[in-house]
């Protein structure tokens, strides 16, 4: 055992992988760390644990390990403890990556299970086997779990969720044991499939679709999950629509989840047309042929009227979409949540596009573009022009050139650090080439050294330059006077205008509500800081007086 699990600071890492598994695995795994430790003579009550739960080694997104590295780093740690290296990382790169970030921090790790020390000698080559190894368990286990999963499919059973008209049964056998389970039509809700069907068979529209479904109460697929937003809308209608199930076409391995490498997150990737496994289920057909074929062909004609012309050209270049107006993207429902969309021709109104989609949110308000943009600008103005504000804006800004004399202070003497051990190896390297070593590598560094210290020399000059700068605080007129420009900043590019009313929003969005007695309000439209404090114009910081320094140093004041 290493001599730092007993005079050093010691970590213990620990880690299990499924919800499934018990959260006491993570203490089992430190109780057999912290006996370790008591074996080697150390005291356990001094350890401290590091743990993620119910997360893959897969990836490097684990709270706990981040937490541990970030230890290592700032030098809290002198050693680490792991039941085996798997627990660390099942990824041949990330323990790759983990072990060079130990040995550069010269911390050693024990796996107790491996019998591996980092820092013993060939540790590297019994680290790298072993991460290879875990790596290739994470590849057998994927392998055997497909292959079962493609049994299932192909004896009919169930290998995840089903979609909307069909449920899922258990299946025993003799000795009432489960052996898996058997999909089946769910009556109700495959009555409702049915009339989706045949309402856009005869043309219905799918917003009115999934209006009137909303209006009737009638549960959504996504009812009861972890969304937010409840309710029939009309991509769900489309999916349904497009969903080859329903006509008793089962489709297996159609797509992959690949990890995205060092996250948990995974991304969807479409399989060879040859490992796609189709099976016929007449049995679970819930739309027959002929309505099928009638709802096909009308999507077909739908999407080639949007899409091309009769000839099948393009109609027009596909541009990337461009919003025109300043508040789109920025206005929502108070009652619902959802956002407020712009409609209309030569008027344009806003209103709550669950109200007008879904029919879920009682919200019938409509509010005509220029009026709601006049509105929320006089809301912004009154907020910005108060004493109050305005007060609090002088002293931010107060605050903030305080803070950048200081650091301005502290980068002048790091620079100034710098240059010095620059100029010191400078004249070592001077020595050695006068004392006739010439080589290669002497003659390189000797090159670099003295770029590094032009660059230092011009960067303490700048610096300097910037010190002399007179550091002014606006008076209380020039903030004041900021505030019948905002017209003026916030015209011309409507996503630049919206980038900024989106910083100093409150939460970055307005509530629209509906008044008694007719008309609307604003909620939420708060500025936290006052117009002066953007910082994206440098010809309007100068005119308060902000040094364009502190414009350069970006961010809000």
């Amino acid at each position: 055992m290493h001599p730092k699990v007993v005079t050093g600071r010691v970590a213990i890492y620990a880690r299990y992988s499924s919800e499934l598994q018990s959260e006491a695995s993570i203490e089992d795994q430190a109780r057999r760390a912290r006996e370790a430790i008591k074996r080697a003579g150390g005291d356990p009550t001094r350890a401290t644990v590091f743990a993620d739960y119910a997360v893959s080694g897969a990836s490097m997104a684990r709270p706990g390990l981040e937490s541990m590295m970030q230890a290592v780093e700032a030098g809290s740690i002198d050693v680490i403890i792991t039941e085996d290296v798997s627990r660390l990382s099942r990824d041949m790169g990330d323990a790759a990556h983990i072990f060079k970030r130990l040995q550069f921090a010269g911390v050693p790790l024990v796996s107790l299970a491996d019998g591996i020390d980092t820092s013993a000698k060939h540790a590297k080559l019994n680290f790298a086997v072993k991460s290879m190894l875990a790596d290739m368990y994470l590849d057998d286990l994927r392998d055997k779990t497909l292959r079962g999963l493609e049994g299932r499919a192909l004896a009919g059973k169930a290998t995840g969720g089903v979609p909307f008209g069909f449920c899922t049964r258990p299946e025993v056998d003799a000795h009432g044991r489960a052996i898996g389970n058997t999909i089946a039509i769910e009556p109700a809700e495959a009555a409702i499939v049915r009339r989706i069907f045949e309402d856009y068979r005869q043309g219905g529209a799918l917003n009115r679709i999934a209006r009137a479904l909303n209006v009737e109460g009638i549960p959504s697929p996504r009812a009861g999950s972890r969304h937010k937003r409840f309710g029939w809308g009309l991509s769900t209608i489309r999916a349904m629509l497009y969903n080859e199930r329903y006509a008793g076409t089962w489709r297996f391995k159609e797509r992959q989840w690949v990890k995205v490498p060092g996250t948990n997150k995974r991304r969807p990737r479409a399989r060879a047309a040859e490992d796609v496994i189709t099976v016929e289920r007449p049995e679970l057909r819930i739309i027959d042929a002929e309505t099928w074929a009638e709802v096909q062909t009308r999507l077909r004609a739908v999407h080639r009227k949007y899409t091309k012309r009769g000839d099948g050209a393009p109609e027009r270049v596909v541009t990337p979409r461009r919003c025109t107006y300043l508040l789109s993207g920025l206005l929502y429902c108070d009652e619902c949540g959802g956002p407020m969309t712009i409609y209309g021709g030569r008027q344009r109104w806003y209103r709550c596009g669950t109200h007008h989609s879904k029919g879920t949110c009682a919200n019938d308000l409509k509010a005509r573009e220029p009026d709601l943009r006049t509105v929320v600008l006089d809301a912004i103005r009154a907020q910005i022009q108060s004493p109050a504000r305005i007060a609090e804006v002088r002293r931010t800004i107060a605050e903030r050139l305080r803070d950048y004399s200081k650091g301005m202070d502290a980068e002048l003497k790091d620079r100034r650090d710098r240059l010095k051990r620059t100029e010191e190896r400078l004249k070592g390297l001077v020595g050695f080439i006068a004392d006739g070593d010439r080589s290669e590598y002497v003659v390189s560094t000797l090159r670099d050294l003295e770029v590094q210290a032009k660059s230092e020399r011009a960067a303490i000059e700048r610096l300097h330059r910037e010190a002399q700068e007179p550091l002014r605080l606006p008076s209380l007129d020039e903030i004041t006077a900021a505030v019948f420009r905002l017209d003026k900043l916030l015209a011309g590019d409507p996503e630049e205008g919206q980038a900024r009313l989106r910083r100093w929003l409150k939460d970055g969005e307005i509530r629209v509500a509906r008044r008694d007695g007719g008309g609307f309000e604003l909620r939420g439209a708060v500025a936290p800081l006052a117009l002066v404090a953007e910082n994206q114009n440098a010809k309007f910081n100068q005119e308060l007086g902000i040094p364009e320094s502190i414009v350069r140093s970006g961010g809000r004041i």
